[in-house]
């Protein structure tokens, strides 16, 4: 008797644990991979936009992908506030919208510059949105944005905004951030903090028609919690590479106008010493050590030539992109963080100069340190290292 109820005790647990009770299947939900926000300072309204993929968008096509382009559905409301405008999306939304599996936050360059704090705050205290999501900023328009597919219509999982090529090795290319990552460094009182811009391309891909592509073309630039501007997609080559371990850069290197060669390079993190503060501001020097691959040979040089001339190429381009940066109050090299943490007492008297703590005396060297460990197959005399 014992037994006969165990086994029907097990079948009823069993089913319990198996049931559906309130779930809802995969195709009943329209799924919001993306958000856009946008304001407009005249009417002090915003914008929502939502990027919505159903189940034939997301999941692993088995056989034969389909004939017919899947749609992206992209909704868009109105409101004072982000919560009204997103509810209004919800009460003309069926299948109902689920944000579980929302990966983007796409923000205007409108909303960094009038309401970007108070989004901020939004954004953290809404349940459904993850601290892991990926933050990107555009000055295009939203929609033209979240309409732009992968190659071969595959869907928009496929772009910039959703790939997930940031985690792994990235070569000549600035990396996305997430909102976690930025949020550390945003409210620190010295240092950059730093939101890939996304823009469209339509004139590198074609078939019958131009195909348009997203891609990163440069970082907003925050400093102590302000919005000071944007760098190019050069520029911030050069800064992603030195303060990313994992970003390879492909350089190509001058003399003049003549071109050398070409190298893929590495780099080690800045070497950052602090020397004796002036006037209280922070000086210190910076030693960079490079790895790098010869790619191309175009003009017969000297290997010793050739690394001294690499050095000197890569000091003079990293220093310029500091002076740039120094233009507009922005610590590029980061190395304002480091700083206020070892000197407390100096940092809360620079504080009180409300003065931005980089001056034109900061850099008082910038030493590269170039070793170019592979040839391909170029020769080189060796007596010459």
């Amino acid at each position: 008797m014992n037994k006969k109820m165990s086994k029907i005790t097990i079948i009823l647990f069993v089913m319990v644990l198996t049931g559906c009770t309130g779930s809802k299947n995969i195709q009943d939900l329209t799924y919001i991979v993306s958000i856009g926000l946008d304001y407009d300072e005249e009417k002090d309204e915003y914008t929502a936009y939502v990027q919505g993929l159903n189940f034939a968008n997301v999941a692993k096509q088995e056989g034969a992908r389909p004939t017919e382009p899947i749609p992206t559905y992209i909704g868009s409301a109105k409101g004072k506030t982000l919560n009204m405008a997103v509810s209004k999306l919800y009460k003309l939304s069926r299948p109902p919208l689920f944000f579980g599996h929302t990966e983007t936050l796409v923000l205007s360059r409108n909303l960094i510059q009038y309401k970007f704090k108070e989004v901020l705050e939004d954004v953290g205290r809404n349940r459904s949105l993850r601290p892991s999501l990926e933050l990107f900023t555009t000055d295009m328009n939203m929609e033209e944005v979240f309409s732009v597919k992968g190659l071969f219509d595959y869907p928009p999982v496929y772009t910039v905004l959703l790939t997930e090529e940031h985690s792994e090795y990235i070569q000549n290319d600035v990396e996305s951030t997430s909102l976690m990552h930025f949020l550390r460094t945003y409210y620190e009182p010295m240092g950059t903090a730093l939101i890939p811009n996304v823009r469209i391309d339509d004139h590198s891909w074609t078939a019958k028609e131009k195909i348009p592509a997203l891609y990163l073309d440069g970082y907003s630039v925050f400093q102590n919690a302000t919005l000071k501007g944007k760098i190019s997609e050069k520029d911030s080559m050069i800064v992603d590479w030195l303060l990313n371990k994992k970003n390879a850069y492909n350089y190509p290197l001058y003399k003049g106008d003549e071109l050398l060669s070409t190298f893929k390079l590495s780099a080690s993190k800045p070497k950052v010493k602090y020397n004796k503060e002036e006037f209280g501001f922070p000086k210190f020097t910076v030693e960079i050590g490079v790895e790098a691959e010869l790619l191309e040979k175009i003009r017969d040089v000297p290997y010793k030539e050739l690394q001294s001339t690499l050095q000197q190429s890569l000091e003079d381009k990293i220093e310029k992109v500091y002076n740039k940066g120094l233009q507009e109050q922005m610590d590029l090299l980061n190395v304002g963080e480091k700083w206020f943490r070892l000197h407390p007492k100096e940092f809360n008297e620079l504080e009180k100069k409300n003065a931005f703590y980089l001056t034109e005396n900061s850099l008082e060297q910038l030493k590269v340190k170039v070793k170019i460990i592979h040839f391909n197959a170029y020769r080189y005399n060796k007596k010459q290292y």
